[in-house]
């Protein structure tokens, strides 16, 4: 079971594009046949719904893929959060949950800086952050000025990669 959590309160310059999302979950799951949570608050319910459609769209029989986007309680979060075998997410509140609760995540990174913002303790290595950073980066902006090349140059094969590490256990 792996969890997907696209939203972000913080604003769109820490939310890494939904078709990376799908485009992990589908070509994640084509090595290893999966289900997948989605997650999110009231306001990320259409995104999860739209996210969870597009992967069993794309996955088929191979997994399932389920949005709970405002479905869930806080302690309800938290115990999904929990059964996961990973999460992939952006810089979030519920990615310091998952790695407070010992979920590993790999993590995308915008407009914040992982050295100040990671998940865990400095120097362990359970958890996988994906960040590339242009110049601009980081701005810790809620809005990108420009055109989120720090979130546009994350690549859905680099978070393929950083699942499989987390998940054997590299």
């Amino acid at each position: 079971m792996i969890g997907i959590n696209a939203g972000a309160e913080y604003g769109p310059a820490k939310r890494w594009p939904k078709e990376r999302f799908i485009e992990t979950a589908t070509a994640y799951t084509k090595e290893h046949p999966c289900d997948w949570w989605v997650f999110g608050g009231q306001n990320d319910r259409p995104l999860a719904a739209e996210i969870a459609r597009a992967i069993q769209g794309s996955i088929g029989e191979r997994g399932k893929a389920t949005s709970l986007a405002g479905e869930t309680s806080l302690r309800e979060l938290c115990s999904g959060l929990k059964a996961l075998d990973a999460l992939l997410t952006n810089d979030s509140g519920p990615m310091h949950v998952a790695a407070a609760l010992g979920t590993p995540v790999v993590a995308v990174f915008g407009s914040t800086n992982p050295e100040l913002t990671g998940p865990g303790l400095p120097g362990k290595s359970r958890h996988q952050l994906l960040r590339q950073a242009p110049a601009c980066a980081p701005c810790f902006l809620r809005e990108c000025p420009v055109d989120l090349r720090c979130l546009a140059a994350v690549s859905s094969e680099s978070a393929v990669q950083a699942l499989r590490r987390v998940l054997s256990g590299v």
